[in-house]
């Protein structure tokens, strides 16, 4: 008899949610919420366990009867989770449980409410409250190299737009926005290899030629880039195309809410100070070269009391202006604020009390805000008032109006007494809690609450009359969620229970029991609990939707307290480490007067650092040639050169005792040495191709700070470049340009070239030792000292003594004291080593190479253990075994 197949086992109808679920959003990890858990199933679980390091389990089998590999995290802890998938660039699409399952008979309906992609955030637990969380989305032109570029925060509801003329402009750009997530036409992938492998932590997402289509947008998004292509700011059809993708794409992602965007703001790059990645990398603006925020610029000048005002900080430092006139005004805020310090202290305690107005308004209208957000909101308006209070009291008594220009036009007064009429001060985390509203805000929740306090007082009264009718004085009263309201008695004491008591539960060392009056109790205090977190809840949705609908008036508020806090933040730093003033003009001279450098100065002690002179004038002394010894300090004031001139364009004041800027459009920077193992670029060539960039995008108005060109090929080739480099860069772009050197020949530019001024940074020999006076002087350097900073890294003795003997025989022109061919300086020795008995000498003869080794040591700072090898490598010199 055939044995019957068996049957495949069938989906459940959970599962088929899931799978429903899956299925519209395949490119996402499927957080399902099952209980108190959020599981994931399939390749999502295994994934999600390798990455979050949590079990891997199963669950059921699948139709081919494999089980259903199943990993899961606590609902409660699924924030951090989600932030560390997001982290490793990530998807996730969150599937809540739209229901209450104790109130549902069946299956639980269940849908995708948000996915959190790297670049579409709005949990607090997963966004640096100081940064930008930017989704960059790049439209390529179908022939030629133009760009249209949009990015959009989720957090904030911003959005903003601009066309690129280059790769190296659309890279440039999406460096200084920091994008964390940047979409791309499928159609391109050559593009997202490129970019891919420049910006390896960026998340690139390919998306399909279609979603590029204005169609795509409907309602109120589509109205929006209606008003932003009818603009006649500059808003084109590359620039239209990549914001409807961004902004689709931002849509698809909050599917139970509309985004609020309330405008798509065109923006020119060539309007502000444009700094390429190599610049931002390596004058260390927002990150070390390490990759730490602490120790660069921005950690350094962050005082900032807000996370708006952070993030202001950031942008303007990365952007700063070339309009005079904006900058003049922002100087005019800063001079205002460092001159009224008893202002300045009140404005700072006030931003303190202000939390993140932008990203608090954003949650209330997607519908994720939580009680204490609104409270926080509440708050913040309150503090905000008081700041304008201050403001307009001090700007009423002076006839400058840069103090005027500060305050804030609405402090949005209305919002914060709406919200203080309604919650509590202290509310909880949740809206299900309850414990939120006034018990004055609505009569229904004053009457639920005094039941349900008195109905705790009537349990206690009944538990009282309980021990004394039982005589047991132990007895408790006690809830739980499971088993509700019941009467616990120890076993020892179970002799003494009355007839009326019904057992309810049996634990190990009690007995559990109900009574009639107690379950009617139950029923009063458990009903009214629960009629009270009801209609609490109902009630701030309501409130938590009229808050949503000012939610442009409160982000004009928080970008006006923004402004106000880089301001007094800019004001504070001048005040505490006595930055002055920059004279901003539209002249091509820089004119620093013992300038500092703003990182390093804060890292020595105090009075330590030594500030240098630096003037530099395109009608005069444009090229400035540098040498010196290593470690002297001619990468310092190259860098603090170009550090200034961006605090000054920021609209900050700067570290020197007086400053005189032509405004700058484009700073350029060939700092230090670095490869590219992973795009198979030796030094050299990421040398050149930094230097190619800057020779092709330098103006007459860029500021280039060049430091080293030439080190990683050969001296010959490495000199004609950096030669050819500066005549290029004084003779046809005519740029002001610093340019440190270790080739001293470059010092001779400065006989055919005007504009080209030697400085070197001034050393004192002192024997074998060098000291470095930190300082700039006009001339050139004859000497690095390069010996002697090898000894101050601690080279072995006998090693600095060899190399002082070279150094002497190849400045001699004798060649290497023991080479048997000196390169070039013996390339005429004759081939024959035949002694002339016959020849008269001509000179001294020569001192051999142990000799010479033995000038060069210097017995008083040798060790026991340094003389020993030592004398070892000197016997080695005169043939001798050493181990005999």
């Amino acid at each position: 008899m055939a044995r019957k197949a068996a049957k495949k086992p069938r989906r459940s109808p959970a599962m088929e949610q899931f799978f429903r679920s899956k299925q519209a959003y395949p490119d996402a990890i499927l957080f399902f919420r099952m209980g108190d858990f959020y599981e994931m199933f399939y390749e999502d679980a295994v994934l999600a366990s390798e990455l979050l390091e949590i079990a891997l389990t199963s669950r059921g089998q699948d139709e081919s009867g494999e089980a259903i590999p199943m990993a899961g995290v606590p609902h409660h802890a699924a924030t951090g989770y989600i932030a560390r998938l997001v982290e490793l660039g990530q998807s996730v699409a969150i599937c809540e449980q739209m229901e209450d399952p104790s109130k549902v008979k069946g299956v639980v309906p269940r849908e995708v409410v948000r996915v959190v992609t790297p670049g579409l955030v709005l949990e607090p637990d997963a966004l640096d409250a100081r940064s930008h969380c930017y989704l960059a989305c790049v439209y390529a032109e179908p022939e030629g190299e133009g760009f249209g570029l949009a990015v959009v925060e989720l957090s904030t509801s911003e959005a903003r737009a601009c066309r690129l003329q280059s790769g190296a402009e659309l890279l440039a750009e999406l460096v200084r926005l920091d994008a964390r997530e940047v979409l791309l036409p499928d159609s391109r992938p050559e593009l997202q290899q490129q970019l891919s492998r420049l910006l390896p932590e960026v998340a690139f997402r390919a998306t399909a030629e279609q979603d590029f289509a204005p169609q795509v947008l409907q309602g109120p998004l589509r109205q929006v880039l209606d008003e932003a292509a009818a603009d006649e700011s500059g808003f084109g059809p590359l620039e239209c195309r990549a914001a409807t993708a961004a902004l689709a794409y931002a849509q698809r992602s909050q599917p139970g809410a509309d985004l609020d965007v309330q405008r798509i703001a065109p923006y020119d790059p060539s309007d502000q100070l444009q700094l390429d990645d190599a610049a931002v990398r390596n004058l260390e603006l927002v990150r070390t070269l390490s990759g730490e925020r602490r120790g660069s610029l921005l950690h350094l000048l962050d005082l900032t009391r807000t996370a708006m005002g952070a993030r202001l900080l950031r942008r303007r430092l990365l952007a700063p202006l070339t309009d005079r006139a904006r900058i003049r005004r922002r100087h005019d805020e800063v001079e205002a604020l460092c001159q009224d310090a008893p202002l300045r202290e009140a404005l700072r305690a006030e931003l303190s009390a202000i939390g993140d107005l932008e990203r608090l308004s954003t949650r209330t209208v997607v519908g994720v805000a939580s009680p204490r957000d609104l409270r926080a909101i509440a708050n913040s308006v309150r503090a905000a008032e008081r700041l304008q209070r201050h403001l307009f009291e001090t700007a009423g008594r002076t006839t400058d109006d840069s103090l005027g220009a500060l305050i804030p036009e609405d402090a949005a007064l209305d919002v914060a007494e709406d919200l203080e009429a309604e919650l509590l001060e202290e509310v909880p985390l949740s809206s299900g809690q309850g414990g939120i509203f006034r018990a004055e805000a609505d009569a229904r929740i004053a009457e639920l609450r005094e039941l349900s306090a008195s109905s705790k007082e009537v349990i206690l009264r009944l538990e009282a009359r309980e021990r004394e009718r039982t005589g047991v004085s132990s007895l408790r009263v006690k809830f739980t969620r499971v088993f509700g309201y019941y009467i616990e008695v120890s076993k020892a004491r179970l002799g003494a229970v009355p007839d009326d008591y019904r057992r309810k539960q049996t634990v190990a060392n009690a007995e559990r029991f109900t009574t009639p009056e107690l379950d009617e109790l139950q029923a009063k205090i458990l009903n009214a609990d629960e009629r009270l977190r009801a209609i609490e809840s109902e009630r701030f949705e309501a409130l938590r939707r009229r808050v949503a609908a000012q939610s442009s008036r409160l982000r004009r508020l928080a970008s006006a307290l923004a402004n106000i806090d880089v301001a007094a933040t800019f004001a504070e730093l001048a005040h505490r480490h006595d930055y002055c003033r920059p004279d901003i003009d539209d002249s091509l001279r820089i004119d620093l007067v013992e300038s500092r450098h703003p990182i390093v100065e804060r890292m020595v002690e105090s009075g330590d650092f030594v500030p240098n002179d630096l003037t530099l004038d395109v009608e005069g002394p444009r090229l400035m040639l540098i040498t010196g010894p290593n470690m002297a300090g001619k990468s310092t004031a190259m860098r603090q050169l170009a550090l200034c001139v961006i605090m000054a364009q920021a609209g900050g004041f700067v570290p020197a005792a007086r400053a005189r800027i032509g405004w700058v459009d484009r700073i350029y920077t060939r700092v230090g040495a670095s490869d590219n193992v992973a795009q198979g670029e030796s030094t050299f060539m990421v040398e050149m191709r930094e230097t190619a960039a800057i020779l092709r995008g330098a103006t007459r108005r860029s500021l280039v700070v060049l430091d080293e060109i030439g080190r990683g090929t050969s001296t010959y080739d490495g000199l004609a470049i950096a030669w050819a480099v500066a005549e290029h860069l004084h003779d046809l772009i005519a740029c002001r340009t610093v340019f440190a050197t270790h080739y001293h020949e470059l010092c001779e530019l400065t006989r055919s070239r005007n504009g080209a001024v030697n400085f070197n940074v001034a050393a004192k020999e002192y024997g074998q030792d060098v000291v470095f006076l930190r300082k700039l002087v006009p001339g050139g350097a004859n000497r690095s000292y390069g010996v002697a900073v090898a000894r101050l890294a601690g080279v072995p003795e006998i090693v600095l003594a060899r190399a002082r003997a070279i150094l002497r025989g190849l400045e001699s022109d004798g060649g290497i004291p023991g080479a048997r061919v000196a390169p070039k300086l013996r390339a005429a020795a004759t081939p024959s080593n035949q002694l002339d008995f016959f020849e008269q000498p001509t000179a001294p003869a020569e001192r051999s190479e142990v000799e010479e080794t033995l000038r060069g040591l210097n017995l008083d700072r040798m060790t026991p253990l340094e003389a020993l090898m030592a004398l070892a490598r000197l016997k080695e010199l005169l043939g001798g075994d050493t181990d005999s």
